[in-house]
């Protein structure tokens, strides 16, 4: 409905009729849109005029939280938080974990109809990589910033997940968020495949899974392109390695998501780096383990026999097991 049919509709409506129709669209209103629009209705009902002055300081607060929180990941990457510099006061560095506790506050409550909107993603995707490398890399006084900042990282990445998924994303950001599902830091509570579920999860349409299975295999391809370039005892071969195999794990998932399991275990054996076939098989079982998909466990188990790689006696009563509950 345009504003001029909506104007007419009230102008010949009867009052009682008019204020139960404010009251009900109030209500289907968000939380954090009921306290934007909150100071907007005070002042019309109390004959204020209303001004585009509102609008304009919104835009001036979110241009200085967007600021504030620029400078903080980039004083963070810079150690300004452990190390001692002129930058960060000594009294002040400890404080660093309640102004990300409050940063994401802020971030959170913006909706996603809301002009800022796809600025403040990309900023909670920031603060979510910062905390994951401070997993990492010595930036905070801690081995675990989600810990510290009350967040699980599970919890968080589906949070910046959902805030992604909640408006128009694309391909690239899409990829950032399988890279962080395969390869980010780690708190000590959490596994990649929990990022992982989540993410898979977010991806409602059978399309979606398909744009994300062909975004991971550009992402391996990629990583396989730079490990040419490295020689065999580089220090940055095991990451990137690590990275291919943890990439490999989430294209077998997606495969079994999308129904082609198959393509999937063939896809997994041709990329993934670990030291051999065998390792690579177990890895792979031991990765289907924690999902619970029976049938495709099988089939990655009848892969390894296919191509006479050899499992202990355990495996064999499992796969025996397995078939015989699943024929």
């Amino acid at each position: 409905m345009k504003v001029q049919e909506l104007r007419q509709l009230m102008e010949s409506a009867d009052m009682e009729h008019l204020m139960k129709a404010f009251i009900e669209s109030y209500k289907l209103l968000k939380k954090a849109q009921k306290e934007e629009i909150d100071p907007v209705i005070a002042d019309i009902l109390k004959g204020n005029t209303v001004t585009k002055k509102k609008t304009e300081e919104i835009v001036v607060e979110f241009e200085d939280l967007e600021q504030q929180i620029e400078d903080f990941i980039r004083n963070a990457r810079a150690q300004n938080y452990v190390a001692p510099n002129r930058v960060i006061p000594k009294n002040q560095r400890p404080k660093w974990r309640f102004m990300v506790k409050n940063f994401i506050k802020d971030l959170e409550k913006i909706p996603p109809e809301d002009s800022n909107y796809a600025k403040a993603v990309k900023l909670l995707t920031d603060i979510y990589s910062l905390m994951c490398d401070g997993c990492i890399f010595y930036m905070f006084s801690t081995e675990d910033p989600f810990r510290s900042i009350g967040w699980e990282q599970a919890a968080l990445f589906e949070l910046v997940v959902k805030k992604t998924f909640a408006a128009d994303y694309t391909r690239e950001e899409l990829s950032r968020l399988l890279l962080s599902a395969a390869g980010s830091g780690l708190s000590m509570e959490a596994l990649h495949i929990n990022q992982q579920i989540i993410l898979i999860d977010g991806l409602k349409t059978t399309a979606s899974l398909e744009t994300a299975a062909e975004e991971v295999q550009k992402l391996i391809e990629e990583r396989e392109g730079r490990l040419k370039g490295l020689k065999k005892y580089d220090s940055g071969r095991y990451r990137v390695e690590r990275d291919i195999d943890e990439l490999c794990d989430l294209f077998l998932l997606l495969s079994a998501v999308l129904a082609e399991p198959a393509k999937g275990v063939e896809y997994y054996f041709a990329h993934y780096k670990g030291d051999n076939q065998e390792r690579a098989l177990y890895h792979a079982l031991s990765f289907i383990d924690n999902i619970e998909e029976d049938e495709l466990w099988i089939q990655v188990y009848e892969y390894g026999m296919k191509h006479k790689i050899k499992l202990s006696d355990y495996m064999q009563t499992k796969y025996e097991k397995r078939k015989k509950q699943n024929s």
